[in-house]
C-alpha cells in the first residue's frame, strides 16, 4: 500500500505542473470541423509536441506545461493554417475560425503536411511532427503517436484494436507479424505511419470483401529505401545457462532477406503462438477457414508454444525468409523455420471424483520431450496489371518427437505406476492457388483452391504395474511384474477445396455476391491396440478394439450474400445452402451411405453512427461435420484410467451465435471504449458420455440434442490523461448445458464473472509504473453435486526507471489468492522478475543483468472443475536464473 501511496503522490506532483488550453475549431459559417490538427510545439528543446485532434463537435484540449511558451498549429485539409503563440499559467480557452484556402488541391497536397490525417479507415501521421531524434525503434516512434498503443512484446493497438499485419512501403514485412518490425526497424527511416482498417491485401476487392484486419503501413524516406539492421545478444548465467539470440534483417523495395536465431536453455521463447500463427497466414486464415485457424492451436508444436510451466526447456530455433521482386508484377516469398527442442516437466494433482462410488486420487506426472518441427512455405503472387491478382502457395510442414512419461497414481484402493513411450511424427503438404479478376467496376470474381495431403503416425508403449481395465482388456499375466501395451495410430488425410464467388455491384448501395463451393474430404484412420508377451503379441480385436476407418465426405454448396447500404446502415444479409454426402467403412465393410442438406444463413448489420463510433450485430448458424477418429467404432486407449469408442451415427454439428458489439472512441478526450454481449446456442452437438467405475472412465460419442446455451458480456474502457492511461474492463459469461454420466442425465450451470483494473504511466524518462488488479469469481452447479464456487485475485505492478541517463531497472510482480470456498481451500504465491539494462545513447552496445523467478518459488497452483472432477493443480517450474547478457546492434 505505502508503494501504491508513493506511486500516487509522485503522479500528482508532476501532472499539477500542467495546466489545459481547450476550444473550438469552426470554419467561416460557424460549422465545427471535425479532425482538425492541433499542435502546439514548444520553443525551448527540452519539452515535446503537444497534439490533439478536433472531435465531431469541433472540440479540442491540450495539456501544456506552466510558464512553457508553445507555437501554435491549427490545421485542415482545405483551409489556411492558423498559428498562435501561447503560455500558460491557468487554464484556458481559445477558439479558432479557419478561413478557406485558395490553392488547388495539388498545391495543398505538396506544401501542406499536417500532423494527423482521418479518413474513413485510414489514419495517416506524419512522423516528424511528433519525434525530437532521440528515437532507436519504430516501437519508440509508435508511443508517441495519438490512439497507438504499444505493449512490452510489441503488440500493436490503434484506437482499441489490434494490428494484425505489418507492411513497408505497401510490401508485406517478414511474416507480416508487427513485433518484428516494431522492435526492429529503425527510426530514423520512417517518414509516415498508415493505419489501415478493413485491410484487404487485394486492392480492388476493398469495399467488396469485408475484412477485420488492421494493417500498420510503414512509408520510407527518400533515400532511406534501403537499410540492414538487426541484434545479436549473448548471455550466460549460473548452472550453465545460456542464451544466443541473433536477428539479421535487410530491407530494399526489391528484396528483403530476414535471419532470426534463438538457442537458450532458460526457457525463454522468442517465438510464440502468436508469431507461429502469423507464418502460417495470421487472422487472415482465421477468415478464409475458421476451422484450419483453430486446429492449429491443437497440433505439437502450438502446445510447446504454449506450454509455460516447465521443469528444464532447452530451445534451438532457426529462421529465414527471403521476399525477391522478380519482375514488376510478380513477387517471391519464402521462409523457413525449424526448431529443436527439449522439454521437462512435473504436475502433481488431487482429484476429487464428484461421484458416490470414486475415491479420492493423487497423480504425480513427469515428462521428458524432444521435438523436431519445421514449417516451409513458397509464395509466388502476380498482381498489378488489368485488374488481375493471381497467388501460389506451396506449404510444408513437418514434425518428429520422442517422449517419456511416468505417471504414479495413488487412491486408498489402489496404485497404478505407468511409463510411456511415445514416437509421434507428421507431414502436412499443402498447395493453394487464388484468383482475382475485376472485369469491371460491377463485376469482379474471386476463385480459390486448395489440396492437402497429411499423414499423422504415433506409437506409444506403456509399460504398467498391473492390468488395467481387467473386464476389457484381455490381459495375459504372464506372473512378471509389469504389464506391456503397444499401440500404434495413423491418421491419413487428402482434402481438396474449390470455391467460386462473384462480386456484382448492382449500384453504388447494392450489392449481390453469388458463391459456389465443394470440399472432398478423404480420411483413413487406423489404430491397433496390443499386448507385447514373450512369444510375439497377445491381439485385443476379439474384445472390441482396433480401427481400420476409411471415411469420405464431399460437401457442396451454394448461396447468395446480398449487401446494401442506407444512410449510416449496412445490411448484409446471406443464406447459404449446403449438401452433406459421406460413407463410412470399417474393416472394409460399409457402415454408412448417407446424404442430407443443411439450409445455413448469417445476418451481418453495421451501423456507423460516425466514424468513432460503430454498433455491429452479427448473426451465424454453422454446421460442421465430425472426423474419421470420432467416427471409429471400436475401443482404443487413451489414457491409463480412460478408454474411447467413436461412433459411425454422428452427423454434422449445429450451432447458432449471436453478438452485438459497439465501441467509441475519441482522440480529442483520449477515450476508447468497447463493449459486447451475445448469446450462443447448440442445437445439436458431438458430446461425449461417460461411464466411471472407481477412477477408471470409458467414454463414447454421441449426437446430442440436449441444452447448451451461453451468455456473455464484456466491456472495456480507457482513459488516456496526457501521460497517464487508466483501463477498466470486464466480462461476464454464463452457461447451462447437460451430460450423460453413469447413463443419466446432469444438468450444469457456470457462471465466470471477471474484471481488470490498470493505470500506467509512459514518461520518456525517469520512473514509468503501471498498478493493476485482476479477479475473478467461478460458481459451478449440476444436478447431481452441490456448488462449487472459487475466487482469484492478482495485483500487480511493472516498474520502468531510468537514471543517470543510461540506466534502465525493470521488474515486475504478481501476487496470487486462490480459495475454493467449497473446500476451505487457499493457494497463495508470488512471482516476479527484475531486469537492469546499461545502454548508453550513442553506443551500439548494451549490457542487461537479468532474474527471472526472483523468489525462486517451486511450483504454481491452479484448480478447476469438470463435470464430475475437481482438480487441485501443482505445477513446478523452473528455479531462479540469472543472466548476464551483452547485445550489439547492428
Amino acid at each position: 500500500m505505502k508503494i501504491f501511496i508513493f506511486f500516487f503522490l509522485v503522479s500528482i506532483s508532476i501532472y499539477a505542473q500542467t495546466y489545459n488550453v481547450s476550444g473550438n475549431v469552426k470554419d467561416t459559417l460557424n460549422v465545427p470541423l471535425e479532425n482538425t490538427n492541433v499542435l502546439a510545439i514548444p520553443l525551448s528543446q527540452n519539452s515535446k509536441i503537444k497534439f490533439s485532434i478536433t472531435d465531431a463537435n469541433g472540440k479540442y484540449q491540450l495539456k501544456l506545461t506552466k510558464d512553457q511558451t508553445y507555437s501554435i498549429e491549427i490545421s485542415y485539409l482545405g483551409y489556411q493554417k492558423i498559428t498562435d503563440t501561447l503560455t500558460l499559467n491557468q487554464d484556458t480557452i481559445k477558439n479558432y475560425v479557419l478561413i478557406p484556402s485558395n490553392q488547388s488541391l495539388e498545391e495543398i497536397i505538396i506544401t501542406e503536411r499536417i500532423p494527423v490525417k482521418v479518413r474513413e479507415d485510414t489514419i495517416t501521421y506524419r512522423v516528424d511532427k511528433f519525434t525530437d531524434g532521440r528515437e532507436r525503434k519504430l516501437r519508440d516512434v509508435l508511443k508517441k503517436l495519438p490512439g497507438i498503443e504499444i505493449d512490452r512484446d510489441g503488440n500493436a493497438t490503434v484506437n482499441g484494436k489490434a494490428v494484425t499485419k505489418l507492411l513497408v512501403d505497401g510490401k508485406e514485412f517478414f511474416t507480416g507479424d508487427e513485433k518484428l518490425g516494431v522492435n526492429n526497424i529503425p527510426a530514423d527511416v520512417i517518414d509516415e505511419v498508415v493505419a489501415l482498417d478493413n485491410y484487404n491485401e487485394v486492392a480492388f476487392l476493398k469495399g467488396l470483401s469485408d475484412s477485420e484486419q488492421l494493417a500498420l503501413n510503414i512509408k520510407l524516406k527518400d533515400g532511406k529505401k534501403k537499410f540492414a539492421f538487426g541484434d545479436i545478444e549473448a548471455g550466460g548465467g549460473i548452472e550453465d545457462r545460456y542464451v544466443i539470440h541473433p536477428t539479421l534483417f535487410y530491407y530494399s523495395p526489391k528484396t528483403s532477406v530476414n535471419v532470426i536465431g534463438d538457442f537458450n536453455n532458460t526457457g525463454e521463447k522468442e517465438f510464440t503462438v502468436q508469431d507461429y500463427l502469423n507464418f502460417e497466414g495470421g487472422f487472415s486464415r482465421f477468415g478464409e477457414d475458421p476451422a484450419a485457424y483453430f486446429n492449429l492451436f491443437r497440433d505439437d508444436f502450438a502446445r510447446f508454444l504454449q506450454q509455460q510451466d516447465f521443469v528444464f526447456n532447452r530451445n534451438n530455433f532457426g529462421a529465414l525468409s527471403l521476399s525477391q521482386e522478380l519482375t514488376q508484377t510478380i513477387r517471391l516469398d519464402a521462409y523457413s523455420i525449424v526448431s529443436a527442442n527439449t522439454l521437462e516437466t512435473q504436475v502433481e494433482n488431487d482429484l476429487i471424483y464428484l461421484t458416490e462410488t470414486s475415491p479420492d486420487e493423487n497423480r504425480i506426472t513427469t515428462q521428458d520431450n524432444s521435438l523436431v518441427f519445421s514449417i516451409n512455405k513458397l509464395q509466388l503472387r502476380h498482381s498489378g496489371s488489368n485488374n488481375l491478382d493471381i497467388k501460389y502457395e506451396a506449404f510444408l510442414k513437418t514434425n518428429t518427437a520422442d517422449g517419456v512419461t511416468n505417471l504414479l497414481s495413488q487412491t486408498i484402493e489402489d496404485t497404478t505406476s505407468v511409463n510411456t513411450v511415445s514416437q509421434p511424427e507428421s507431414i502436412d503438404f499443402t498447395q493453394k492457388l487464388a484468383i482475382n479478376k475485376q472485369f469491371s467496376r460491377k463485376h469482379t470474381s474471386s476463385f480459390t483452391t486448395s489440396y492437402k495431403w497429411a499423414v499423422n503416425e504415433n506409437t506409444n508403449n506403456y509399460l504398467f504395474n498391473q492390468a488395467v481395465f481387467s473386464n476389457q482388456i484381455p490381459f495375459i499375466d504372464q506372473g512378471t511384474s509389469f504389464f506391456n501395451l503397444d499401440q500404434t495410430t495413423e491418421n491419413r488425410i487428402s482434402d481438396l477445396k474449390v470455391n467460386l464467388k462473384h462480386y456484382w455491384v448492382l449500384h453504388r448501395f447494392h450489392h449481390i455476391y453469388p458463391e459456389a463451393g465443394v470440399n472432398i474430404l478423404n480420411q483413413e484412420y487406423d489404430t491397433t491396440d496390443s499386448q507385447l508377451v514373450d512369444n510375439g503379441e497377445n491381439s485385443f480385436f476379439n474384445a472390441g478394439f482396433n480401427n481400420e476407418v476409411v471415411f469420405d465426405l464431399v460437401e457442396s454448396y451454394a448461396g447468395l450474400t446480398y449487401k446494401a447500404k442506407a444512410g449510416q446502415f449496412i445490411f448484409k444479409p446471406a443464406l447459404f445452402y449446403h449438401y452433406y454426402d459421406w460413407s463410412i467403412s470399417q474393416f472394409n465393410t460399409q457402415l454408412r451411405d448417407s446424404g442430407k442438406p443443411v439450409l445455413l444463413p448469417r445476418v451481418d448489420i453495421d451501423w456507423e453512427i460516425k466514424s468513432s463510433e460503430k454498433l455491429r450485430f452479427r448473426y451465424r448458424f454453422s454446421s460442421q461435420f465430425a472426423e474419421a477418429s470420432q467416427l471409429a467404432n471400436r475401443l482404443r486407449l487413451t489414457s491409463f484410467n480412460r478408454l474411447f469408442t467413436g461412433n459411425q451415427d454422428l452427423e454434422n454439428q449445429l450451432s447458432q451465435r449471436v453478438s452485438l458489439s459497439y465501441s467509441k472512441f475519441s482522440l480529442f478526450k483520449g477515450i476508447f471504449f468497447n463493449a459486447g454481449v451475445s448469446y450462443s446456442n447448440r442445437p445439436r452437438t458431438i458430446r461425449n458420455t461417460t461411464v466411471i467405475d472407481g477412477i477408471d472412465q470409458i467414454n463414447t460419442l454421441f449426437l446430442s440434442t440436449l441444452p447448451e446455451n451461453t451468455y456473455s458480456i464484456n466491456a472495456a474502457f480507457t482513459k488516456q490523461l496526457d501521460k497517464y492511461r487508466l483501463t477498466a474492463s470486464g466480462n461476464t459469461s454464463f452457461s447451462d448445458y447437460s451430460r450423460i454420466i453413469n447413463d443419466g442425465q446432469q444438468d450444469f450451470n457456470a457462471n465466470v464473472y471477471t474484471y481488470s483494473l490498470s493505470g500506467k504511466t509512459s514518461y520518456d524518462k525517469g520512473l514509468n509504473f503501471e498498478l493493476g488488479l485482476r479477479q475473478s469469481f467461478n460458481s459451478f452447479n449440476g444436478s447431481a453435486t452441490t456448488e462449487n464456487r472459487f475466487t482469484q485475485i492478482d495485483p500487480y505492478f511493472n516498474i520502468e526507471y531510468t537514471f543517470w541517463k543510461d540506466f534502465t531497472f525493470t521488474t515486475d510482480y504478481t501476487f496470487t489468492y486462490y480459495e475454493n470456498r467449497n473446500l476451505n481451500q487457499i493457494n497463495r504465491f508470488q512471482t516476479a522478475n527484475a531486469a537492469l539494462l546499461y545502454h548508453k545513447e550513442s553506443s551500439l552496445w548494451s549490457f542487461e543483468l537479468k532474474a527471472t523467478n526472483v523468489f525462486d518459488i517451486d511450483l504454481r497452483n491452479q484448480n478447476s472443475i469438470s463435470q464430475f472432477l475437481i482438480s487441485d493443480t501443482r505445477t513446478f517450474i523452473q528455479p531462479r536464473i540469472l543472466l548476464l547478457k551483452v547485445s550489439y546492434k547492428l
